[in-house]
């Protein structure tokens, strides 16, 4: 266990840790102090009371800025208040401080702690960062995980067989005795995290990171998040905030939770979409409330505390796509609570709509969000959302979507025994078959130019897409060029023809959208959705005794040492 006070840093840095204990009279915890490597700045410089406030309940929290002069500001409800100066560089947050939702310093300041006039002891804490045919971001991300004073040991699932040829890598793993590299077939992003988590169980004492090989997390930002899981009532799970890799100030996702009607990932605050908050302050963080609860958290960056595995069991097997999601609503079952502590981030390169929806990944997105609805008892309101949305798919010519929908609705009727913990090793390929047979059918050939802007008018877009379904099929009038970051059923709305285009312009993919197909599409979905939700209330029953079969670390063992003894290229 670590002492918070002797805690990581440069020399100045625990010395100002030291100090300010001895100033309080006795130990005590840092909850948080600047991040230089916070990005916004005023992100990771700013204490948010409100989140803060749920696991300190009346506690007295300290503040020691050095430089200045420097003034106390505050804002909630989208409000600002200033609330004086900071005198001789220490302040004594009242309780009526403390029920603000930020507060922060304004002021020429060399650093800033806020602290616990009371000890905390940290955790050990096992990093684990699954990885596939990415060597320079694996080799990245367990270098700066090893240089954290926090981190006690790091395992990296290599499911691509690359790494132990590496020699930067190799070099790495020689050097450290808290690095570990594990190799394993392509078991998925749910895979790796379950070998991960066996791994990690050596040590239950340990705290669990799971961390993608591509997430940028500063160890102050980790340091925020196992400090108040240490402080936490209740075993907490912790997740990140969500920035963009390429637009770093740019907010994705705080805190998200799955809806009981249509069992879909949402956001739980205000966050409907990308916020850059460069330029702006807290006050108008208005997208944030104390009150927003999350019920499980991304995987991009999470926290579990010790002893999760062995309470709550390893991920689902569903290769990549709603684990994340079903392991948070497991652990709200039983009791733990979900977090995401402001102040802290991770940043990651952002998914698109035609990365996600319109390559393989597809029809395991919506296979996984089926069975698990199925599994967690949801009732047919999810199936009126995947017929909703499938309507959407096929009126806006996203018609390789829903065929990988209905290709993973056809696995979801077949019931668990069918696939579930038996596909993980052929996953991505099952999907990819259902693309590339339908770019086969669909692709334009070279030479189409858009016609018309996207998006179209609503109601002209709506009109020329119904129309189109209902007339026999003939060459494409309307074709539009639609950025594949920005492909989304309005955006394509409307076209005979899309084509897909990168960030330079230039066309990725073009497909063209027949009025036949749409017909073909539409009646293929009505059946299977009538079916799904005439076969619902079994599918249901037997999804739910079948899943947590498939979450033991028995039966995880087994399907590693069988995907071993399957894969042509095993590792020893």
């Amino acid at each position: 266990m670590q002492d918070v006070p002797s805690e990581s840093g440069s020399p100045g840095e625990r010395g100002d840790a030291a100090v300010d204990a001895a100033r309080t009279g006795g130990p005590s915890t840092l909850l948080q102090r600047s991040d230089p490597h916070a990005t916004p700045t005023l992100w990771g410089a700013v204490f948010p009371a409100a989140s803060w406030r749920k696991v300190l309940g009346t506690r007295t929290v300290t503040l020691t800025v050095e430089g200045g002069p420097a003034s106390l500001l505050a804002a909630r409800g989208g409000r600002l208040r200033r609330l004086g100066p900071v005198s001789g560089g220490r302040r004594e947050l009242t309780a009526e401080e403390l029920t603000e939702e930020w507060l922060w310093i304004e002021g020429d300041v060399r650093s800033v702690t806020w602290t616990l006039a009371e000890a905390t002891e940290l955790p050990s804490l096992c990093v684990v960062i699954p990885t596939f045919g990415r060597e320079s971001d694996a080799l990245a991300q367990a270098r700066r995980f090893l240089e954290m004073e926090v981190v006690t040991s790091v395992v990296v699932v290599d499911q691509g067989g690359t790494l132990q040829h590496h020699r930067a890598f190799a070099r790495l793993l020689a050097a450290h005795d808290a690095l570990r590299l594990v190799d394993q077939p392509n078991l998925g992003g749910s895979g790796g995290y379950a070998r991960g988590m066996l791994e990690a169980s050596r040590d239950p004492s340990d705290a669990v990171l799971f961390s993608d090989d591509d997430a940028v997390l500063s160890e102050e930002s980790l340091r925020r998040m196992l400090t108040y899981q240490a402080l936490a009532p209740r075993p907490t799970i912790l997740g990140t905030p969500l920035f963009s890799a390429t637009q770093p100030t740019q907010l994705t996702a705080l805190t998200e939770a799955v809806s009981a009607f249509a069992f879909q990932w949402r956001s739980a605050d205000r966050v409907h979409h990308a916020i850059d908050l460069a330029g702006t302050s807290p006050e108008e963080w208005t997208f944030f409330s104390p009150g927003d609860e999350a019920n499980y958290t991304g995987w991009w960056g999470t926290l579990l505390p010790p002893g999760t595995a062995a309470d709550l069991g390893l991920p689902a097997p569903l290769f990549l796509k709603w684990d994340d999601a079903e392991y948070g609503l497991r652990a709200t079952r039983r009791g733990y609570g979900h977090a995401v502590l402001p102040g802290t981030s991770v940043h990651h390169p952002p998914w698109t709509s035609y990365r996600t929806q319109m390559t393989w990944t597809g029809r395991v997105l919506h296979r996984n969000r089926l069975a698990i609805a199925a599994a967690y008892g949801a009732g047919r309101g999810v199936l009126a959302s995947s017929l909703l949305h499938q309507a959407k798919h096929i009126l806006s010519g996203h018609l390789l979507t829903a065929e990988l929908w209905e290709d993973g609705i056809d696995a979801v009727r077949t019931g668990p025994e069918g696939w579930l913990g038996d596909d993980l090793l052929h996953a991505r390929d099952d999907g990819a078959r259902v693309v590339d047979s339908w770019h086969r059918h669909h692709d334009l050939t070279a030479g189409q130019h858009p016609t018309h802007g996207s998006p179209l008018p609503l109601p002209a877009a709506l009109w020329h897409s119904f129309r189109r379904m209902l007339r026999p099929d003939g060459p494409p009038r309307v074709v539009l060029a639609v950025p594949a970051d920005e492909m989304h059923w309005r955006t394509t709305l409307g076209g005979d023809a899309v084509l897909v285009t990168d960030d330079a312009g230039e066309v990725q993919s073009a497909f063209e959208v027949s009025g036949s197909e749409m017909r073909h599409a539409l009646a293929r979905s009505l059946r299977s959705h009538l079916d799904l939700a005439r076969r619902w209330p079994g599918l249901r029953d037997r999804y739910r005794e079948e899943l947590p079969r498939h979450t033991t670390a028995a039966s995880w063992t087994a399907l590693i040492a069988a995907a071993d003894a399957d894969d042509p290229q095993t590792r020893t």
